[in-house]
């Protein structure tokens, strides 16, 4: 099989509201071909940060969804460096250069593990599709 796009899946298992995506990468590496799923803890762990393709789990959204602008990812005002967070991260990566095109798959954080992979391999294939 040919690998046509990787995946870099964010997450804690040990923490419910932030295993998610996680659990949605396991369920899906063998139903979506061509799709590589890569559990990092940090974009430290990403070699190539030309075009990526992210999943993590977002508050404040209803559904699966592809976010591309950065703009558009809230962040908290960070205190100290512990503070950052992906969004952040991503931001400054971007704005200086380091990471080229970014497509985040968004999955609500407190969706049902069946309905999340459903509708993140729907997202999926019409992502790569074409």
């Amino acid at each position: 099989m040919t690998i046509i796009k990787k995946i870099f899946v964010f997450g804690n298992a040990l923490i419910e509201t932030d295993s998610l995506a996680l659990k949605v990468a396991e369920k899906l590496k063998e139903r979506v071909k061509g799709v590589e799923f890569e559990a990092v803890e940090s974009l430290d762990d990403v070699e190539n940060k030309d075009d990526l393709y992210i999943m993590d789990v977002a508050f404040g959204i209803e559904k699966v969804q592809v976010i591309e602008d950065l703009e558009n990812l809230q962040t908290k005002q960070p205190v100290s460096g512990h503070d950052f967070d992906l969004a952040i991260e991503l931001k400054i990566l971007k704005k200086i250069g380091r990471i080229g095109k970014v497509k985040i798959i968004a999955i609500p954080a407190e969706y049902d593990l069946n309905k999340a992979v459903t509708e993140t391999e729907d997202v999926l294939l019409s992502l790569f599709s074409s």
